[in-house]
């Protein structure tokens, strides 16, 4: 970042230079470049006034362009920089949870007819970061998350939630997919990671709440998948729970 700091920084000092050159020119009124113009072009001396004019134009416009272009192109390099800090978990590399609520609500504005929210909480992760040190549980969530990718797919949303929990997105499903893809993600974390020369073995807790039977707004799916959620965990956990609407229906 320094060096190209420094790049820039010498362009910019070069540019300056060049533009008061131009200037000193424009006031002594160009007496040697009128006679270099005469001399290359056999124009007559009294008629060079304009197309030096014209020069000097096309000479001030040329590095204020370059300016303009390095600027913008660092405009949007911060911008993407912007993004990938506010919208994407570092330690994972998936979206975070203000992408999964932008996402989502997006979507269901879209009126999509069927989907589920899958709120998934990683049993006993707390006694890996006891056992083996917070770098080791990093390594698993990079894990965990690499894995939930390969069962969802990429039109599908898989974001880190906070802490160990994850939450998934899946549009115009219905609830036997849905269950499909629970029990395959379930399967798929309860298979050992070996990590440092340790072998671990996870289990997840998942809340399911559907759409749109559930909830239409996405705060109100995401809630429910997490009162799911707690469920799974209060049945001995590795296991998944759908949300179920109070029998008065509050």
């Amino acid at each position: 970042m320094a060096i190209e700091r420094k790049k820039y920084t010498k362009w910019s000092f070069k540019i300056i230079v060049i533009l008061m050159g131009l200037l000193f020119i424009k006031v002594m009124e160009a007496d040697v470049l009128e006679r270099i113009i005469h001399w290359i072009w056999n124009k007559p001396l009294d008629a060079t006034e304009e197309f030096i004019d014209i020069i000097v134009t096309i000479l001030i416009f040329v590095p204020f362009l370059f300016i303009v272009m390095t600027q913008r192109i660092k405009l949007e390099s911060a911008e993407e920089k912007y993004k990938e800090l506010a919208y994407y978990d570092p330690m994972t590399g998936l979206s975070n949870r203000r992408y999964f609520d932008m996402e989502l609500s997006h979507s269901l504005m879209r009126k999509s007819n069927t989907g589920a929210v899958l709120l998934l909480d990683i049993d006993g992760f707390k006694q890996v970061n006891d056992t083996y040190g917070h770098d080791v549980g990093d390594l698993l969530l990079k894990e965990i998350g690499m894995r939930l990718m390969e069962c969802i797919g990429k039109e599908n949303t898989v974001s880190r939630f906070a802490g160990d929990e994850f939450i998934i997105y899946l549009p115009n499903t219905d609830k036997s997919l849905v269950i499909e893809y629970v029990e395959k993600i379930i399967n798929e974390i309860n298979k050992p990671v070996t990590i440092d020369e340790n072998q671990i073995i996870t289990s997840t807790s998942i809340g399911i709440a559907l759409f749109p039977e559930h909830g239409i707004e996405a705060m109100t799916l995401i809630k429910n998948a997490d009162i799911a959620m707690y469920k799974a965990k209060l049945r001995g956990k590795n296991t998944f729970v759908i949300f179920e609407l109070p029998l008065n229906g509050s």
